[in-house]
């Protein structure tokens, strides 16, 4: 279960496996995971977690999208008042003619602000439009940074958060196998069988010393397999809960000291924020192109 602190923070990552256009079905069963998870501070769900991920079209997106004050808004509002838990899970959000890939953060007071995907995966940039903001949300536990599943792969928002403060990061995911090129490695090769999401998750709290939790979807939706395998990280880069099976819905919680990730020193000499060096790093970044 992680440690034994009166200031541990219990955090609940809930890997399921939604049915794509399903959205009802799918919202009732995250409602669900939250009443049965009421004993965690917070609940993470996966990304996109009440419509399903492999959108056709983007009439398939207007059909799906909702606005943060919709249905599942209300829903999870609802039930995180009842449970006096924190939610952060992924939904297909519409905001007047543009569509994102987006996280709710739901208090028990009500919605505390939404989180639009940065970094958009593949199929996703015909569907969604990108966010342009990393925030940092306060609670009653500890900041809280939330990133959705490709996000992950670029450092710098990592770097971004943990030093706006964040003290956990939720990521709201769906892995997909890493595409197939020269010298790829599948799952099965990796250390321990795990996929690539799970390392980069423990590379990025164990550089920045924050908690990460990481709340993936399973199944297979119109020809995607998904690669399950929700966990939580701590800042040594250790996994406290997880990762879970590839395979089926499972739910991992971990008691997370949160205030561990307040220090950013490893040595008598080492801070991993202060010894960065940003007039060295070459970050004049010019795009290769990409729709």
């Amino acid at each position: 279960m992680g440690v034994n602190s009166p200031t541990a923070t219990r955090v609940a990552v809930a890997q399921t496996v939604p049915e794509f256009g399903a959205v009802e079905s799918n919202r009732d069963r995250t409602v669900d995971i939250v009443r049965e998870n009421a004993s965690a501070d917070l609940v993470v769900l996966p990304e996109l977690a009440n419509t399903g991920y492999v959108f056709d079209s983007i009439e398939e997106v207007a059909a799906l999208a909702e606005p943060r004050d919709g249905p599942t808004g209300r829903a999870w509002e609802t039930v995180a008042a009842e449970t006096d838990t924190w939610i952060v899970g992924g939904f297909a959000e519409a905001d007047g003619g543009a569509f994102y890939n987006s996280a709710l953060i739901v208090s028990p007071d009500g919605i505390e602000g939404v989180y639009r995907k940065v970094h958009r995966w593949n199929e996703e940039k015909r569907w969604f439009d990108p966010g342009d903001d990393a925030p940092v949300f306060e609670t009653p536990f500890g900041r809280l940074g939330v990133q959705i599943c490709n996000d992950l792969w670029f450092p710098e928002q990592t770097i971004t958060q943990a030093r706006a403060g964040a003290d956990l990061i939720a990521v709201p995911t769906n892995w997909v196998p890493e595409p197939a090129g020269e010298g790829a490695a599948a799952n099965d090769d990796r250390p321990a069988g795990w996929t690539m999401g799970v390392h980069q998750t423990i590379a990025h709290a164990n550089a920045n010393r924050v908690f990460i939790a990481c709340a993936d979807r399973a199944g297979t939706e119109r020809g995607t397999s998904f690669e399950g395998q929700s966990v939580v990280v701590d800042p040594n880069g250790v996994p406290l809960a997880g990762p879970a099976p590839r395979t089926g819905e499972h739910t991992v919680l971990a008691d997370c000291d949160l205030p561990r990730a307040r220090s950013k020193r490893l040595t008598g000499r080492n801070d991993v924020l202060a010894d960065r060096r940003p007039d060295v790093y070459d970050l004049g970044y010019s795009s290769s192109g990409g729709a």
